[in-house]
C-alpha cells in the first residue's frame, strides 16, 4: 500500500502595486460602524429569529438597554411563545445568546439576553432594576 504524502502550498502575501510607503490603501477600507449601529442590527437580526421560531410572531418584540459597560436585550413575549423561545433544556434561548454575543463582541460591545419571568400560575412578574 502506497502511502500519500499531503502537499502544502505556501502563498505569498500580495504586495500593493507599486505603493512602497507601507501607508494602507483608504480605497479598499470597509466603513466601520459605530456602536449604536451595532447594537441595533443585533437587535433586529434577534427579533428576526425569534419571529421564525415562535408560533405567534407578532407577540415578539426585542428592546436594548444600555449600561455603563453592558447592553441588555430584554425579550417581551407571550406566554404562548414562552416554551418555544426557550426550547428544549434552554437550548433555543442559550443557542441566541451564543449568536448574539458573537456579534456583538466582535466589536468589543459586551451583551447579555434577558427573558421575562412567569410565575407558576403563568402571570408575568414584572422585575425591578
Amino acid at each position: 500500500m502506497e502511502k500519500k504524502i499531503p502537499t502544502i502550498i505556501v502563498r505569498k502575501p500580495q504586495t500593493d502595486s507599486g505603493s512602497k510607503s507601507g501607508a494602507e490603501d483608504t480605497s479598499t477600507m470597509d466603513f466601520i460602524p459605530n456602536k449604536n449601529e451595532i447594537i441595533e442590527n443585533a437587535r433586529i437580526k434577534l427579533e428576526e429569529i425569534l419571529k421564525l421560531i415562535v408560533d405567534f410572531p407578532e407577540e415578539i418584540s426585542v428592546t436594548v438597554t444600555q449600561g455603563e459597560r453592558t447592553t441588555i436585550f430584554n425579550i417581551d413575549c407571550s406566554k404562548r411563545n414562552f416554551g418555544r423561545m426557550l426550547g428544549s433544556r434552554g437550548k433555543m434561548i442559550g443557542s441566541l445568546r451564543n449568536v448574539t454575543l458573537a456579534m456583538t463582541a466582535r466589536h468589543g460591545i459586551r451583551s447579555i439576553i434577558e427573558v421575562p419571568y412567569f410565575s407558576q400560575d403563568m402571570k408575568p412578574l414584572k422585575q425591578s432594576a
